[in-house]
């Protein structure tokens, strides 16, 4: 059985907004970036799709295949929230 580091990956995501514009404390756009831990690879992005564009090659890379209940969970997290 393999090890939980053989099949585990990290990143780090930041997330933060650019306030400006006419209105004093508005939120402009909201930005972030994510890391992958183990490579230092950083991408910068402007939505949540980005994140899990940049995540599925490397835990691809560790064998979790698309479609997996993984990816349906990350996209979950993503979809803006119902009403």
């Amino acid at each position: 059985m393999p090890l939980f580091e053989d099949r585990s990956a990290a990143f780090i995501v930041r997330v933060w907004c650019e306030s400006g514009g006419e209105v004093p404390g508005a939120v402009r756009a909201w930005r972030g970036s994510i890391e992958h831990v183990a490579t230092g690879e950083r991408s910068f992005f402007m939505d949540l799709d980005a994140v899990t564009a940049f995540m599925r090659p490397h835990l691809v890379r560790l064998g979790i295949e698309e479609p997996s209940r993984f990816w349906e969970r990350v996209d979950d997290l993503a979809a803006p929230p119902r009403r």
